[in-house]
């Protein structure tokens, strides 16, 4: 690839990687309706190129490696997003030599980001349809995540969110509601605070799913072995994982015990079957003999899952919207079909049908950034 088509293609790469706003044009060969005027001002204004000592900016001129070199290495310390790390890591690779020459060292682009404070986020538009439960509704949701580096071994993650709204004129402020440190203790991977767990597939324990809230507590894990512990509320649990590799397939093991509550366990595993990809999980309330089996593969590109389960075999029930009413026996299929609309975008259809609980259908639209 020619020098010039080179330094023309990582000037409209770097300007949309790092927009910034523009100033007056610092060089006098790049007249205003030039072409690339605005690409060539915002390069100057964030501080990318600095052009020649005669204040020009010699666009038609070819650029030597270690010209090239230099911009890729001022623009390592406007990076901000894994995006713009994506564009200056494969330049970096190519420039890698000339880079070293100049004393700059690339990984320090991860490194960068790494000691970072990064926000994520989400918006999510729902509708709800659930006859027997006599809900209509299509409600709204904004979700921050935050998370910071506290140490070489310790960060921090903050999640703020809106809750659910009926209107986008009732969305309220944002209140905290994920919060913990995730570090290493005695060389275990821990994690402290208000977090997630979902035991095997999800369908003995799953926050989503059982409960609008998270554990607050302990999660640790030690290679194959995990252990949670709630002491929250009224959802105090004690929770046990163990994965293991028996005769080429991956088999979770997993034990719960809810205070003033029942003993669960559950196993969960993939088979194939007729070239197909088979999701197979069993679960058993060991207090009280009940059993849950579900199972579930992708058809035509969605993912249809089967559910049966006796009264109080699984350990509850979030909403009307997850598999029925967790108290008596009911039985049912699942489809869920998602299809990406863009970059950051999807639109997920989940249809239910349960023996008691009837029809459920939910659409979603989520968005990320």
């Amino acid at each position: 690839m020619k020098k010039k088509m080179l330094k023309a293609a990582i000037c409209a790469a770097v300007t949309v990687a790092f927009a910034v706003p523009a100033f007056a044009n610092p060089f006098a060969d790049v007249p205003a309706n030039h072409w690339a005027y605005d690409a060539v001002n915002k390069l100057a204004a964030s501080g990318i190129v600095d052009g020649y000592g005669d204040g020009t900016f010699k666009g038609d001129k070819t650029m030597t490696r270690y010209e090239m070199a230099q911009i890729i290495s001022k623009s390592m310390n406007k990076v901000s997003t894994v995006d713009q790390k994506v564009i200056i890591d494969k330049l970096a690779a190519e420039f890698g030599t000339e880079l070293n020459s100049l004393g700059v060292k690339v990984d320090g682009i991860q490194k960068q980001l790494d000691n970072q404070i990064k926000l994520t986020g989400d918006a999510r538009v729902r509708y709800n349809d659930n006859a027997a439960a006599g809900v209509d509704e299509t409600t709204y949701r904004a979700r921050l995540n935050v998370a910071g580096k506290i140490s070489d071994n310790s960060k921090i993650n903050v999640r703020l969110s809106t809750g659910d709204a009926n209107s986008v004129d009732e969305i309220g402020t944002m209140a905290v509601d994920r919060i913990n440190v995730q570090t290493k203790l005695l060389g275990l991977d821990t994690t402290i605070g208000k977090q997630d767990l979902t035991l095997g597939k999800g369908l003995l324990y799953d926050t989503s799913e059982v409960s609008s809230a998270p554990i607050t507590g302990v999660k640790v894990k030690a290679g194959n072995l995990m252990a949670a512990v709630d002491n929250s509320g009224d959802s105090q649990l004690q929770a046990f994982e163990y994965k293991a590799n028996i005769l080429g397939k991956t088999i979770t093991a997993d034990y719960m015990n809810v205070k003033d509550g029942d003993e669960y366990a559950a196993l969960s595993t993939d088979v194939n079957l007729a070239g197909k990809k088979i999701a197979v999980e069993y679960a058993q309330n060991l207090s009280q003999d009940a059993n849950a089996f579900k199972v579930g593969t992708d058809i035509l590109g969605a993912q249809v899952s089967y559910i049966d389960y006796e009264a109080n075999a699984l350990a509850g029930t979030k909403s009307v919207f997850s598999f029925g009413d967790k108290t008596i026996d009911d039985k049912g299929f699942q489809v869920v079909y998602t299809k990406n609309l863009a970059k950051n975008a999807n639109i997920v259809f989940d249809y239910k049908n349960l023996d008691v609980a009837g029809d459920q259908t939910r659409v979603t639209l989520n968005t990320k950034f």
